[in-house]
């Protein structure tokens, strides 16, 4: 006898169990968690892919802003005329000079924001304790032959040898130096290659110096620049030589002014300034010639005058003795 199969059979109420009768569950239990855990893979996936989306997004933007970066700055401004300045290997900043002018770093931005009464630029530097601490600063002369200085531990301006180092120049002289002492003036003898002393009445060029300077009259004298800027009646009034009756005392001696330091007479140049760059001119007058300044080194005027009055005190001392001596024999 044939049976046939049974249909529309209601089986969730049907038990199961995985671990031998240790946890039964109906077949209606089992087919919720088959489709829970289906419906969780689901949203696993999809979970998965918005992350893998947002990854590749992630990283299209942070290669967006490489390109971007590179395109802003390019390795080839740096250093460069209208670019922007590097940091070395070192750690230094650096400003290269531009062909025909000099590398400057400046602080305020010309009208629109310059450095005045309520604002100002300040350089610090942080230095640890360890070793002596160094600043240097490079410098150019307003000729332009180069130069080199050293601010020694925030204490001592000096230059990179002995000598080599000017504080202002002949056609840009400061104004004034404050000091709590005198000058102190290198004069060792392992200097110095002695020609002759003043007072030896043998030595020729001593004597015709003594008696050109002998010549010289101080002067009292306004500056033209206070002038200038004060008034003529509130200019105050400075005692000192004229260098050009120094000049002309030396000549009519026979003497070449040029030979001794104590009378300089130097080429004067002209700073001007453009974006941000100083450049030295020669000044000329209105023919086109160079125009010249003289200066004067009254340490070197002094000792003349004061061996030329030691001279002639020393001969009005021996001529009253003499007198003196003829009167009493």
């Amino acid at each position: 006898m044939t049976y046939a199969a049974p249909t529309n059979l209601d089986l969730s109420a049907c038990s199961v169990s995985s671990d031998g009768g240790k946890t039964i569950q109906t077949l209606a239990q089992l087919s919720g968690a088959v489709s829970a855990s289906s419906t969780a893979i689901t949203s696993a996936v999809a979970t998965a892919g918005t992350a893998s989306n947002t990854a590749a997004s992630a990283l299209t933007t942070a290669q967006s802003a490489v390109t971007t970066a590179k395109s802003a700055v390019p390795t080839t401004v740096v250093g460069a005329v209208s670019g922007v300045a590097g940091i070395n290997a070192g750690g230094g900043v650096v400003v290269p000079p531009i062909a025909g002018g000099n590398a400057s770093l400046n602080f305020g931005g010309g009208d629109s924001a310059p450095i005045g009464d309520n604002n100002g630029a300040t350089i610090s530097y942080t230095f640890t304790t360890k070793g002596s601490p160094t600043d240097y600063l490079n410098n150019a002369s307003p000729d332009g032959s180069g130069g080199f200085a050293r601010f020694l531990a925030g204490k001592v301006l000096t230059g990179l040898g002995s000598g080599t180092l000017s504080i202002g120049w002949s056609s840009q002289p400061i104004a004034a130096v404050y000091s709590t002492t005198a000058a102190i003036v290198t004069s060792d003898a392992t200097t110095k290659t002695v020609d002759g002393k003043l007072s030896d009445s043998s030595y020729a060029l001593g004597q015709k110096l003594v008696a050109a300077l002998a010549t010289v009259q101080p002067a009292v004298y306004k500056l033209n620049a206070s002038i200038a800027e004060k008034g003529a009646d509130k200019a105050r009034y400075h005692v000192g030589y004229i260098a050009q009756d120094v000049e002309a005392a030396l000549i009519a001696a026979g003497l070449s002014p040029a030979e001794f330091a104590l009378w300089t007479n130097s080429a004067q140049f002209r700073a001007t300034e453009k974006d941000g760059q100083l450049t030295q001119v020669a000044a000329v007058d209105g023919s086109g010639n160079q125009q010249y300044i003289q200066m004067l080194r009254y340490e070197e005027i002094f000792p003349v005058i004061l061996a030329g009055l030691t001279a002639a005190v020393g001969n009005l001392v021996s001529r009253v003795a003499a007198l003196e001596a003829k009167g009493t024999a």
